[in-house]
């Protein structure tokens, strides 16, 4: 017979405190909805305030890669009054845009999940795999379809369909295609490495006991004291029930670019964040001041050394928003830089993989940092997704061409058939001739996607437009 013995295990595992949280979902925040969530913080925290100019934090890590909060309180209360450093560059652009009155094109849950997943290089099975799951994920983010209905669907496997619904479990937004409320939960505490926490317990084991609210049955089974529990289910509270309305297609959105990208005369890019209409923050000497004097309570102190700390947090995150930007849009920008100087047909596939190599995070964090957001460049405004594509072998099985690159081409031809004779196999011949190798079903798919009618339907069209029927 097995006995019971006591085992102590030394693990590492990434606990997100709330002031992490803040952090990515400042990172996150496209520059309207950063400015909004900045002029919230300025009323609920009186250690904030306005200030003229952005302020410049000082290199500030620990040994162990952390950031030295403490370094960064003191910089910022000595500089509290200071004249602080601009971005990298003053920009006024001059293009006589108003930004505020161009309606930019919302994209649907399905549309995020999609370009994940044609970013992920998997085969084309597995393709279908995922697009059958996608095409079954709700508005909420959760997933109406099985893995044995994936696999009967698609002809394939149920190991295969397994494995594709874990790769989009592992896309943003966090928690999205699981077919309940508690594996959604679970997946985002996954994701933050809770696995070992009494939150997970609460999930994974004592659900129907949560769901009820019986929280005295788990503290007494695990044996742990009450304020642990509510402390767990403060934890659980904090993650999103429904992750899919992260990803909006109903809202009206405006195209503000987050970054500018101009030319420097020397054959390179300089890049700056926008702050324009941006408040700028700095800590407040006042109640700095005043949480020194000796007639404040202890109650106050603490209040007010809490809304410092926040303060401080906030202006740091804001910071390391702005640095994160522009090195990976910098990462970008390099990888793109032919499409800059000499248009589309220069636009190479590029994957999240690669710029998060380069830029050394994870896949997840880039396209978080990219989705929703804007660059200005010399060829126009862009959102960052238009930059990542997938790689379609040419001819000569060289690096590969855009999607996008194939899409365009694939417009122009149709366009310049003025007797609706292309069809979509002279239109795969075409674009063999110019060293695009596709099959006929690709172009077929891609010309759908851009609304263009096949060659039958297109001559019927043009036909009753000049009055022949």
């Amino acid at each position: 017979m097995n006995g019971q013995r006591l085992e102590l295990r030394h693990s590492q595992r990434l606990v997100l405190s709330p002031n992490l949280q803040q952090s990515l979902k400042i990172l996150q925040l496209p520059a309207i909805e950063l400015k909004e969530y900045i002029d919230e913080e300025l009323e609920k925290n009186p250690a904030l305030e306005e200030a003229d100019k952005e302020p410049e934090l000082p290199e500030a890590e620990n040994e162990d890669g952390s950031t030295d909060f403490e370094k960064i309180a003191e910089h910022l209360e000595r500089e509290s009054t200071a004249d602080y450093g601009r971005s990298e560059i003053d920009h006024d652009p001059k293009s006589g845009l108003n930004y505020e009155n161009i309606a930019g094109k919302a994209y649907s849950l399905e549309e995020h999940l999609l370009w994940q997943l044609q970013l992920s290089e998997v085969p084309e099975a597995e393709y279908k795999i995922g697009e059958y799951f996608i095409g079954n994920i709700n508005e909420d983010g959760f997933l109406a379809a099985t893995v044995l209905e994936a696999a009967e669907m698609t002809g394939t496997t149920a190991e295969a369909a397994a494995r594709i619904l874990a790769l989009i479990q592992s896309f943003d937004p966090v928690g999205v295609g699981a077919k309940n409320l508690k594996e959604c939960l679970q997946i985002q505490l996954k994701a933050k490495g809770l696995e070992d926490s009494l939150a997970w317990k609460l999930v994974t084991e004592y659900w129907e006991d949560f769901e009820k609210g019986h929280l005295d049955k788990f503290a007494e089974k695990e044996k742990v004291e009450m304020k642990e529990i509510y402390r767990a289910v403060e934890t659980v509270s904090k993650l999103e029930p429904k992750p899919g309305r992260e990803i909006s297609a109903s809202d009206v959105r405006y195209i503000v670019p987050d970054v500018f990208v101009e030319k420097d005369g020397n054959g390179g890019y300089r890049l700056s964040v926008n702050n324009e209409g941006m408040p700028f923050l700095r800590i407040s000497r006042f109640y700095r001041e005043m949480s020194r004097k000796k007639t404040i309570t202890p109650e106050e102190k603490n209040f007010l050394k809490d809304k410092f700390t926040s303060a401080v947090w906030l202006i740091n995150a804001i910071g390391q928003r702005k640095k994160t930007l522009l090195k990976v849009t910098g990462a970008i920008i390099e990888a793109q830089k032919e499409f800059l100087e000499q248009g589309l047909d220069f636009l190479r596939p590029l994957a999240l993989k690669e710029i998060s190599e380069k830029v050394n995070m994870h896949q997840s964090t880039v396209s978080r940092v990219t989705a929703g957001k804007y660059v200005q460049t010399p060829r126009g405004i862009f959102p960052f997704r238009f930059f990542f594509n997938v790689k379609l072998e040419n001819s000569e099985g060289e690096q590969g061409v855009a999607s996008r690159t194939v899409k365009e081409t694939i417009k122009n031809i149709a366009e310049e058939d003025k007797d609706c004779s292309m069809s979509d196999s002279r239109i795969q011949a075409v674009l063999n001739e110019k060293g695009i190798k596709v099959s006929r079903r690709t172009v077929a798919k891609y010309r759908e996607e851009l609304k263009i009618l096949p060659a039958a339907k297109r001559k019927i069209l043009e036909n009753i437009k000049g009055g022949t029927f």
